[in-house]
């Protein structure tokens, strides 16, 4: 048997089990995922480990998928630009890292859904992963805001790195400039952890009532399922969509990557929601 898994701190709280035991299941493939919670100063022991059980490949969570790269033989161009890695593959003894995180959330987007003008909050890992797609699936313009801190310029350079001057940033503070930023998106999306435990919210109900009726509003937080900016945009009559899919589709991602055979979305989902 050849085992699979997730290294995170904490790790107990990851639905990824649930899916990929499930492929691994529908393929009767001789293997098995398992969560693995590594203490961060442990990394580098935990690496050694999972070189030594010979794993067929791993997962990567917070906070890793920066420390991580130091550890592995490859990486691949995406996980290069965004100095971060969440799938890990064992090519003859080589660990190969990769990163499906931008892959997994744009596929999560019904293909008809307009994104021309995407206006997104946060500058943190999984929205970095989305600002580097986001012009392969057909982003023209992306807006992003954060709150201003100490390494802001360093973050502006960033952005417009990531998507080669088709992105900038924005200080969330700045009224005007979300106000305008509102009335154009097609799509708003969150990748901050701002409603994930509490009700807080970005934006207040008039700042979502200036999104236009055919606008999308995302919400990468999975853990509460309605958050206080979805259930907002739901009262306005607004497409909403939270992080799950993200989730099955990044799995998916590194699924297929891992064992060369399409995963089912759909089984994964199912699996997960239960």
């Amino acid at each position: 048997m050849t085992l699979y898994g997730l290294i995170a701190h904490p790790a107990g709280h990851s639905r990824s089990p649930l899916m990929q035991n499930k492929m691994i299941d529908k393929y009767n493939i001789d293997a098995h995922y398992h969560a693995f919670d590594v203490l961060p100063e442990q990394l580098e022991h935990a690496v050694k480990g999972l070189r030594a059980l010979h794993v067929g490949g791993f997962n990567v969570s917070t906070p890793f998928k920066n420390n991580i790269i130091k550890y592995l033989d490859e990486i691949s161009p995406i996980a290069e630009q965004l100095q971060a890695v969440n799938t890990v593959k064992n090519v003859q003894g080589r660990l190969i890292g990769t990163n499906t995180d931008g892959d997994g959330f744009w596929q999560s987007i019904n293909s008809r859904q307009p994104k021309e003008t995407v206006v997104i909050f946060g500058t943190g890992g999984a929205a970095r992963a989305v600002i580097a797609t986001a012009k392969q699936y057909g982003v023209r313009k992306l807006i992003v805001f954060n709150r201003v801190h100490s390494d802001w310029w360093a973050r502006q350079q960033e952005i417009s790195r990531l998507t080669n001057g088709g992105g900038y940033l924005e200080d969330l503070a700045n009224n005007h400039e979300l106000t305008e930023a509102l009335k154009q998106a097609d799509m708003l999306i969150n990748a901050t952890t701002v409603g994930m435990n509490d009700s807080r919210t970005l934006l207040t109900d008039y700042q979502v009532s200036l999104l236009p009726q055919h606008a999308l509003v995302v919400d990468m937080i999975y853990r509460n399922q309605q958050t206080t900016m979805l259930k907002s945009a739901n009262q306005r009559g607004l497409l909403t969509l939270n992080g799950l899919p993200m989730l099955v589709n990044q799995g998916a991602l590194s699924f297929e990557y891992w064992f060369n055979k399409l995963a089912d979305r759909k089984l994964m989902m199912k699996e997960i929601e239960e």
